[in-house]
């Protein structure tokens, strides 16, 4: 009865997150909207799982329409993945990356139908949006940006061609970050109804793989020798978005690497957040991130004297 209840709980939570669609609201409950259906698919079965969310669709449905079941089916898939993952009790970074993979190919296959079907042009979409946000400056003949510059409708165009070649990364920045939240309100809640669910190893112990340094050094090789035309070709998109990725996930490793110091040095824990916040700003930290995954460098840091 412990669990039905509980149930009836998430598919109401569930419905109201979806009702928030329609609203403003909308850009924070986003990002958890997949987590009511990862509870209930890793707590009930399949025909279970039905009864309770077709009641949520069609209340949803009847109030704003039948155009919010395809939000709902957008992220169903996802939480389907990652409910799946739970119940085979798969380790809790797996879940997170295949469950983030799973969110950025459903994000890139429904902009490409959009595309297609839709002759939906999201450049020139962001193009009216910055024109429109940007309006008042270009009114004003006294204003102008940083270093004199003056806000042109060329400028824009520009703005939203460079946002647009950055959609990759942006999409995949967000889907680490819907699959991390979604974990982080998951495992607790699984763990407290009694369902074992792994995990995430400790910051300190996080190593990503040596083949990150390769890939950078070839994203730089390509900088620097590729003169001034690969920036408007496929590599060179490519490049716009794979190089800050690597710095941010060299940023996660330079964290790990500092909390792995401060709890073999027995530091006073204040010392690697604030290394952490210095790095964000301080490359030279983010360079200790790509040593401690190109060298043995916890090894012969933390190696008896």
């Amino acid at each position: 009865m412990k669990f039905r209840w509980t149930s009836v709980a998430w598919s109401i939570v569930y419905l109201l997150l979806l009702l928030s669609l329609a609203t403003p609201l909308t850009v924070v409950t986003t990002f958890f909207l997949i987590v009511p259906v990862v509870v209930l698919y890793a707590t009930l079965s399949f025909r279970g799982l039905a009864l309770h969310l077709v009641p949520v669709w069609l209340i949803a449905a009847l109030i704003f329409g039948p155009a919010i079941l395809l939000q709902a089916v957008y992220f169903l898939i996802p939480a389907v993945i990652m409910g799946h993952l739970y119940k085979k009790r798969t380790s809790a970074l797996k879940v997170l990356f295949i469950g983030a993979g799973s969110i950025t190919a459903l994000f890139l296959l429904l902009l490409l139908i959009t595309t297609i079907w839709f002759d939906f042009n999201l450049a020139v979409m962001i193009e009216e949006m910055l024109n429109l946000a940007m309006a008042p400056l270009q009114n004003m003949t006294d204003t102008s940006l940083a270093g004199g510059a003056v806000w042109t409708p060329e400028l824009s165009q520009q703005l939203s061609v460079f946002t647009v070649r950055m959609i990759p990364f942006t999409i995949i920045v967000c889907s680490l970050v819907l699959a991390s939240l979604t974990h982080a309100i998951v495992r607790p809640t699984l763990a407290s109804m009694g369902h074992i669910v792994p995990k995430l190893p400790p910051l300190r112990d996080w190593r990503f793989p040596r083949s990150l340094i390769w890939y950078y050094l070839v994203g730089l090789i390509l900088q620097l020798f590729s003169g001034s035309s690969i920036p408007n070709t496929f590599i060179g998109t490519i490049l716009l978005n794979m190089m800050p990725l690597l710095q941010f996930l060299f940023l996660i490793q330079s964290a790990s690497l500092f909390f792995f110091l401060a709890y073999h040095k027995k530091w006073n824990p204040a010392i690697p957040v604030l290394l952490v916040i210095a790095a964000l700003f301080l490359a030279p930290l983010r360079i200790a991130g790509m040593l401690d995954i190109a060298f043995p460098l916890r090894e012969k840091l933390t190696r008896p004297k």
